[in-house]
This record gives C-alpha cells, sequence and structure tokens, in this order.
C-alpha cells in the first residue's frame, strides 16, 4: 500500500440443542465482476426484530436446498449452541426468543446439504447513536460473504449511554478511526470503552466544517451550503481529489487484522464514513450496486433523527432553506455517485481508484479479502 501523510412462512420457535462447525476457505482478490459467481444454498438471510423485540431470522434458498437447523453463539467464529434443532419444512422464516439479552448474537443457517450462513443484525440498537451498523453479510462479486463482526460504520459515538458502551464493549472493538475535525471532537468526544485505541483521521475542509454548517443554520443563513444537495455532491468530488490521502490511511488501519473488530466514523455516520464503508466493500469485491444499498440506508437508520432536526429547523428557517437542510442531512444516491464518477474521470475506473489512487496491491487485496470473506456455502 502507498504510504501516506416476497412474505416467508413464519414459524415460532423457543430452542433446543446440538452444534456445527464452521468452515473458512482460502481467497484471491477478484475485482468487481471479474469472475463468476459460485454458487450458493443460502441465497440470501436477514436477522430483524419484532414489535416486541423477538429476533426474526429469514433467509432464502436456492432451488431443492433446505435450511434444517439454527445454532448461534455471541461470537461470529463460535455459533455452535443449538437454537432450531430442526426447522419446518419449507419454511423461509422463523421467530426465536431472544438467546442474549443484552449481548449481540449471531446466528448460523445449516442446509441439509451442510452448507452454513452466518446472519446478525446489520444495526447495533443504541440510544445515543442511531446509525451503527456491521459490515458484514453483503455478497461480492463473485458469491462470497463479508464476514460479520470485523468492521463497522457509525456517527460520533460521543452521545453513548452507559448501556451502550456496554453493548459496544461486547463488540470487542479493537480500533476506532474517527474522521471528525479537530473542532467536532471539542465539541463532542467519543466515549469507547476502555483499551480500546482512536486514531484520528481528519477529513474536512471550510466549505464542509460541520461546526461553521452548524453556526450558519443557528443564524437563520444557509446561503453558503448552495442549491438542495450541492454541498455533499461536491463534496463527495472533493474526497477523491483532496482527500485521497486520508481516505488511504484509513485502509491502511482497517485492512490491519490486528486492528479487527474496527470502527470508522465521523459525526453523523452518513458522508465521510459513507464513503470509507464504501471502499472496504470496494475493495473486498462487492458490486458497487449493493454499496449504494448500503450507502442510503443511513436515511432509514436516522430517520427519526433527520425528523427531530428538521421540525426544530422550522422556527429557524423557511422553506427553501429547508429543502436545502434535506439535502444536508439526508444521503441520496447523487452523493455517492459523485464520488465513483470521479474516482473513474481520475484513475480510469474504481479498481485503478483502489490500485492507483489508494495504492492497494493486487497481494495486499487477497488478503483483505482472505481475512473478511467466507466462501458462499460457509
Amino acid at each position: 500500500m502507498r504510504q501516506t501523510s416476497a412474505r416467508r412462512t413464519r414459524t415460532w420457535i423457543t430452542g433446543a440443542v446440538c452444534a456445527v462447525a464452521l468452515a473458512t476457505p482460502a481467497a484471491v482478490a477478484v475485482p468487481a465482476g471479474a469472475a463468476g459467481k459460485a454458487k450458493a444454498e443460502i441465497t440470501d438471510a436477514e436477522v430483524t426484530r419484532t414489535d416486541t423485540g423477538q429476533p426474526e431470522i429469514a433467509w432464502t434458498t436456492a432451488p431443492g436446498a433446505q435450511v434444517t437447523e439454527i445454532t448461534w453463539g455471541t461470537d461470529p467464529e463460535a455459533t455452535d449452541e443449538v437454537l432450531v434443532a430442526k426447522v419446518e419444512k419449507g419454511a423461509q422464516e422463523v421467530v426465536v426468543a431472544d438467546p442474549s439479552p443484552g449481548a449481540r448474537p449471531y446466528f448460523e443457517l445449516t442446509t441439509a446439504d451442510g452448507a452454513h450462513r452466518i446472519v446478525a443484525e446489520r444495526r447495533i440498537a443504541l440510544e445515543g447513536e442511531p446509525n451503527f451498523r456491521d459490515l458484514g453479510g453483503y455478497e461480492t462479486a463473485d458469491g462470497r460473504v463479508v464476514k460479520w463482526g470485523r468492521v463497522y460504520r457509525s456517527g460520533e459515538l460521543a452521545k453513548l449511554t452507559d448501556a451502550d458502551l456496554a453493548v459496544v464493549d461486547g463488540l470487542d472493538i479493537k480500533l476506532v478511526c474517527d474522521l471528525r475535525s479537530p473542532g467536532e471532537v471539542t465539541i463532542g468526544p467519543d466515549r469507547l470503552p476502555a483499551g480500546t485505541e482512536s486514531v484520528g483521521i481528519p477529513i474536512s475542509d471550510d466549505s464542509q466544517d460541520p461546526v461553521a454548517i452548524r453556526n450558519a443554520v443557528l443564524a437563520g443563513d444557509v446561503s453558503s451550503l448552495g442549491a438542495p444537495g450541492e454541498l455533499l455532491t461536491e463534496g463527495n468530488k472533493k474526497f477523491i481529489t483532496e482527500h485521497t490521502d486520508d481516505y488511504t490511511a484509513l485502509m491502511e488501519r482497517v485492512m490491519d487484522p490486528a486492528a479487527q473488530p474496527t470502527n470508522l466514523h465521523c459525526t453523523a455516520g452518513k458522508d465521510r464514513a459513507g464513503l470509507g464503508a464504501a471502499l472496504v466493500l470496494l475493495t473486498l469485491g462487492v458490486p458497487e450496486k449493493t454499496v449504494m444499498e448500503d450507502f442510503l440506508l443511513s436515511n432509514e437508520y436516522r430517520a427519526a433523527s433527520n425528523a427531530k432536526t428538521l421540525s426544530q429547523l422550522a422556527a429557524l428557517l423557511d422553506p427553501n432553506e429547508i429543502e436545502v437542510m434535506k439535502g444536508l442531512i439526508e444521503v441520496r444516491p447523487e452523493f455517492l455517485q459523485a464520488a465513483l464518477d470521479t474516482m473513474e474521470e481520475e484513475y480510469g475506473s474504481v479498481d485503478g481508484y483502489l490500485r492507483k489512487g489508494l495504492g492497494i496491491t493486487p497481494k495486499e487485496r487477497a488478503r483483505f479479502q482472505k481475512l473478511m470473506l467466507d466462501g458462499p456455502n460457509g
């Protein structure tokens, strides 16, 4: 690396007993779309919560494949405690009693033919940070799957409650990469579990300084922010033309096995951290369409926070100015697309940016993929 400065059948389960093993295959560096996709028996899986807070595990399978058993654990590398000993034939969804209240559970789905798929909740429920999530579970272009519990993205960790801090502590995060400016850090220093390393990689300039923007909004003048969405469209271009050294430093730390699990964050966890997360996924060979879907999840996870902000601003700004603010607190496809387009303009392709801009060699990329990816069947 370059040196830098359809609704499914629902089954209700309470639990059972057995064990399975997780295998980790070797990996090679595969740029997005460069190889044929391996055939997976479990083609998709997700975990959400019911209105009563119970984990709901859902999946889809290839024709003829059948999930027969579900095990779990609080470590994604040790999910051998049986939760569902026999899954009902034809089921594609189960609701289970929470096996680990207060600690994050990882679930392993096993088919009759012995294929495996680990799955967990993407969003980590925290009172003080709504956009804290895991980059695991995404499929690469060649059919491999990003491991859970390795890289997290979020907004600032300054408002974590004591209960939140206990949850984060349970994730065993070794390194936090803080992309905020020194002024942002001064206003809201992170609350971190004891022993967690924090490294500052400030990514900001005068036109995007969150402190200056906040002061302008409080003064009732957002004229400097341009048309709705303009600031962040241009800002994402600048991430590539002016902050490649900073993102190189970020990727050097995230790709270090000794630093995992890693968290990368900015203030809202959507723009600077959004591009950082995109670079991680792109390096792993996750297709751009999936990367964009992850980028846009910030709108879902920050919906309540954004609605509260806009309600408060209604007393300070007129309707046109509110539209400008919407373009600042939301994420939009054109924001990330501006960065991707700039990579192509400046470096020939996204892979060209990873290689020539960030300095990630084929050997380093292969090593990172081996660390971060599981085979299509576990």
